[in-house]
């Protein structure tokens, strides 16, 4: 079977990452520090051939997209699918100010209890249900090919959850950085991470 290859990229810092606020399907602009993170990356993968480029359609990513595809020119695809968990009632706030506001929020949020859905948002449950399937769509949809896509840390999670098995249950024993590259394969229905990379 076909190898594919699916490299995601983190969007940039942006203003909100700096003031610790969830940020989800809302949005802020990169930061300074942001948009030259995202030009490091691209000048990492500009040598790199790649025959898609799909991004999540929310700004933050956008914007990541724009500056990584000008060494590329690819068609953009937008995935609602890619984009961050919904926070629901949380979003915008920083954990402090969710802890204040909403303190059962908060206790189900930081608990990592994967059916608690957030109050107008996503469970971890519905939100890994989203991301995997997506990332199955995509392959599925592009055997055989170099795929490059812009997210967010949320999804990069789901990403490794998913690769590594790792319970949705369980607290994250690694980082995910603004900008980093992650690249994963996929081949004879086995996905590998081949390659982390932080900016």
């Amino acid at each position: 079977m076909e190898t594919t290859k699916l490299t995601i990229v983190r969007h940039g810092e942006t203003e909100w990452n700096v003031a610790m606020r969830l940020q989800g399907k809302l949005n802020s602009s990169l930061t300074t520090v942001g948009r030259k993170q995202i030009e490091y990356a691209a000048k990492a993968l500009r040598n790199r051939k790649f025959e898609m480029l799909i991004t999540s359609d929310l700004g933050r990513a956008m914007e990541t997209a724009m500056i990584i595809n000008s060494y590329h020119k690819l068609e953009v695809n937008l995935s609602e699918n890619l984009r961050e968990r919904n926070f629901g009632v949380m979003e915008g706030l920083t954990r402090e100010e969710v802890a204040e506001k909403y303190p059962e929020v908060h206790e189900g949020y930081m608990t990592r209890k994967s059916n608690y859905q957030v109050p107008d948002g996503e469970s971890l449950v519905q939100f890994y249900a989203r991301v995997s399937a997506e990332l199955k769509r995509i392959v599925e949809l592009w055997p055989g090919k170099n795929i490059l896509a812009i997210s967010h840390g949320g999804v990069l999670d789901c990403s490794m959850r998913m690769v590594f098995g790792i319970s949705l249950d369980a607290c994250r024993n690694f980082t995910i950085y603004n900008a980093s590259i992650n690249t994963f394969s996929f081949s004879n229905n086995q996905w590998d991470l081949e390659e982390c990379v932080n900016i």
